[in-house]
């Protein structure tokens, strides 16, 4: 099922810094034409799509004034001139007409911004313009050949020449078949220009631009993939090692034979395993051996993992020194090269050189603005194709389908300023501010052929009873030096031949402050509030509850954690309930009732102490802000929300566990023994005595358990 798109017609107070970023406004009156504005266009209360053009047309011209270029004059003011840019990058520019301005640019900007110039074009003019004499010049000169280029305002090849023809050239009639007397190409379609190009290309005075070959070789290569679309998925199990289900095979078919397409399920539907399906299957079909994978930093290891679970593929986490990555990337024969978004800027021209064939951008809705370096950095990569995963409906934020489609298909919605024009209604008299969006439904007509997404809703007879989905954060480095004491203080206990009801009482605490400082600084000082999850886990919440509407259960251990999840909830605006063990039994079923009736009570924040007995059907998603010890603990948890009653067929359990810790251990399912450890992590210590048995037995668990983290440090020579 294609993407559906309610688009919201009236937009907030909040868009205007995303539209002040989208248009790059500059002082009105230095952008409004120089003809006056008549006085009934100015009772409108927003900017007309003339306007908006205006505006980008003098934007282009400011650009022109105020930046520094280097230009290298070709032989004549006629024809090719290389112009450089303060940043070193060379663009050709092509003089038609110096008098008017008239010709065309390499630049990306000419290619896609419909306007018939860029700010190199017009610098040139104006330089030309300030020469002496320079229109004498003209009249010795003629354009030296047959141009055919690019003419981004009708999206289709033209023609430009001053060659004299004698009446029967077989170019002049070659050239009469393809272009009307003013040079607009005449034949139907791109593609069926290409009968005509060897031809073409065969006489010395005719020049067809790069541009007009790469549209040509897109659109011949989109017409081979459309060919292909209807053929057989290869059985899932031929090149994965899980069966998908029917809606994610559904996906990966879907993007298959696209140069780009988006995968917008929601969160839970396994979009990364659609992926993986994709990256390898378009290994197999189109020979790629190279497949990037962008994601968030705290994704990069569950990627490696899902990759080599549900495949035979290797896959290579980008890190290490500059020296390393630069190794990986150009020695390392896996197919899934996985880095994360601050990587990409610094690693630009390492991973130019590389040339992914398919590169995924995973969380793509978790850049706050695309128009950051990073985010620049990330859509300058080269790619053959592209894949972009998000759990967040486009719908919701209008605003950020331009960013994303820059990456998919730069030309899908471009030019930037046009896409304002179609789509935006933009104050008059406040700057910046959306007053509401139109012509919506052409913008749904243009994405449908790219974007495909599922809701939960629609897919639940595919799915099964539960999702787990892990979450693995790296530790701050103040976290990790705190958790490092911790289990140095440990290990002398650890190795101790007799254990004391003390020695139980310090291990004990010793392991309860390990699982604390992995959620919050703040659990071990009360001062600071250094928290790598619960800023995860407002990322979540904003798919899940802002983006998604879906109520949550928030479990945690400790009421402090509770306390501080609270707070971040209440500054984001999110209703919630908080139930601990410090809430009377009768209180708890109005709690209770509260979440379950009330529409906009969203969260449901609750530590193991207070939650016996309870009953939260209202929600389909628990997510554990850490790790119980008993497994059995978990299960409760889990089984609070999916229980009899529960009208979503699938619920999805989210774990936040912090790397190189001891919630690590916790999740490698080495279990204790429930009886004989009760005390140590449930409390009660003081009554506890052990024989000797039981005591080795529990210290030869606890190695096993904690592993490295006990290992001593070796000290430098």
């Amino acid at each position: 099922m294609q993407i559906q798109l309610n688009f919201v017609t009236i937009a907030g107070e909040g868009c205007k810094h995303v539209v002040a970023v989208l248009l790059d406004l500059l002082d009105k009156k230095e952008k409004l034409p120089e003809e006056p504005v008549p006085a009934a266009v100015l009772e409108e209360p927003y900017l007309s799509p003339d306007e908006i053009k205006a505006q980008a047309l003098e934007d282009r011209k400011k650009r022109a004034r105020t930046e520094q270029f280097t230009l290298t004059p070709g032989d004549m003011l006629k024809g090719d001139h290389l112009l450089t840019t303060p940043r070193g990058k060379q663009y050709q520019v092509t003089l038609h007409d110096p008098v008017a301005g008239i010709g065309h640019c390499s630049c990306p900007d000419f290619l896609s911004s419909g306007l018939g110039t860029c700010k190199h074009l017009v610098f040139l003019h104006n330089h030309v313009a300030k020469q002496k004499g320079f229109k004498k010049q003209l009249t010795r000169e003629r354009f030296p050949y047959v141009d055919i280029f690019w003419d981004a305002r009708a999206a289709r090849p033209r023609l430009f020449h001053e060659q004299s023809f004698t009446g029967d050239d077989p170019l002049a009639e070659m050239l009469a078949e393809i272009f009307t007397e003013d040079g607009q190409y005449r034949l139907p379609g791109l593609a069926d220009f290409m009968p005509y190009l060897e031809r073409l290309q065969s006489y010395k005075r005719v020049r067809i631009q790069e541009s007009v070959m790469g549209k040509l070789a897109n659109r011949l290569l989109d017409i081979e993939l459309a060919a292909a679309a209807d053929s057989p998925l290869p059985n899932s199990v031929d090149y994965l090692k899980v069966s998908p289900y029917p809606y994610q095979e559904e996906g990966i078919r879907f993007g298959l034979y696209k140069r780009a397409v988006l995968i917008g399920d929601e969160m839970g539907l396994g979009k990364t395993m659609q992926a993986i399906g994709l990256g390898v299957l378009k290994k197999e079909i189109f020979g790629f051996t190279k497949v990037l994978v962008v994601t968030l930093a705290s994704l990069k290891d569950q990627w490696q993992r899902e990759i080599e679970r549900f495949t035979d593929e290797k896959a290579e986490v980008i890190a290490g020194s500059a020296a390393q990555r630069k190794r990986q990337y150009s020695e390392d024969d896996s197919l899934f090269k996985i880095t994360n978004y601050e990587a990409v800027l610094r690693d630009v021209t390492i991973i130019a050189r590389f040339k992914p064939d398919l590169i995924i951008l995973d969380e793509a809705q978790r850049i706050k603005n695309f128009e950051t370096k990073t985010a620049e950095a990330v859509k300058s990569l080269p790619r053959q194709h592209a894949l972009v995963l998000t759990g967040t409906p486009l719908e919701n934020k209008l605003e950020d389908i331009y960013s994303i489609s820059q990456f998919l298909d730069p030309e899908l919605l471009s030019p930037l300023w046009k896409f304002a024009a179609d789509h935006f209604l933009l104050s008059r008299h406040k700057k910046g501010k959306i007053l509401g969006y139109r012509n919506l439904e052409k913008l749904h007509n243009k994405l449908r052929p790219l974007v495909i997404r599922r809701r939960k809703e629609e897919v639940l007879d595919d799915l099964p009873e539960q999702l787990v989905n892990d979450y693995y954060l790296d530790l701050h480095e103040t976290q990790a030096e705190i958790h490092a004491g911790y289990s140095r203080s440990l290990l002398p206990l650890i190795n101790k031949k007799f254990l004391t009801p003390m020695d139980l009482r310090k291990i004990q605490v010793l392991l309860l402050k390990m699982r604390q400082v992995c959620d919050s600084t703040y659990l071990i000082d009360r001062e600071t509030n250094i928290s790598p999850k619960l800023d995860e886990l407002a990322t979540i919440l904003g798919e899940l509850v802002i983006e998604n509407n879906r109520k949550v259960v928030i479990f945690s251990e400790w009421t402090t954690m509770t306390f501080l999840i609270g707070k971040h909830l209440s500054k984001v605006g999110i209703p919630f309930v908080e139930l601990s063990g410090r809430v009377p039994v009768k209180k708890r079923q109005v709690l209770i009732d509260e979440f379950s009736t009330n529409p906009e009570c969203k969260v449901f924040l609750s530590t193991d102490a207070g939650g016996t007995g309870l009953n939260l059907q209202a929600a389909d998603c628990v997510i554990n802000f850490e790790l119980p010890w008993n497994p059995a603990k978990l299960n409760q948890r889990i089984g609070r929300v999916n229980r009899i009653g529960q009208k979503s067929k699938c619920v999805n359990v989210i774990n936040l566990i912090t790397k190189s810790s001891i919630e690590m251990r916790i999740m490698a399912g080495i279990q204790l023994k429930g009886e004989l450890f009760s005390g140590v992590f449930d409390g009660g210590v003081d009554e506890v005595m052990f024989d000797r048995k039981k005591r080795e037995e529990m210290v030869n668990q606890l190695r096993e358990m904690l592993g490295q983290e006990l290992e001593e440090p070796v000290a430098e020579p």
